[in-house]
């Protein structure tokens, strides 16, 4: 499997990876593998809005982060794993829930 670079800016909700901007996904909230759950993302606002849509798309980030806070949650990205393909994306008011189906490329 082929490792490629991402490259993230702080604050920003996603990276880029050879010329393709992709949404990043924190390993935190994928504890119940291949299920992702996050509670904190929810349809609405511009971001949140454009972020989901990313998803939609199919193809995620998986990355490490500390988490700085908790209420409400914020995150310090460390890393990133892997570019995913994702199904089953649905975001309402409980949150962004979506199922892992595919680990297409390692990241460096």
């Amino acid at each position: 499997m082929s490792k490629l670079k991402a490259k993230g800016s702080r604050g920003s909700w996603f990276a880029e990876v050879d010329g393709e901007r992709l949404p990043c996904v924190h390993e935190h909230w994928a504890r119940k593998w291949p299920d992702y759950n996050d509670p904190g993302i929810k349809p609405g606002g511009r971001k949140e809005n454009e972020y989901i849509d990313a998803i939609k798309n199919g193809t995620v980030i998986l990355t490490t982060d500390d988490v700085v806070s908790q209420e409400p949650f914020r995150f310090s990205r460390t890393g990133y794993v892997a570019i995913y393909t994702v199904e089953d994306v649905t975001a309402d008011d409980s949150g962004i829930s979506f199922r892992f189906v595919s680990r297409t490329y390692n990241l460096l």
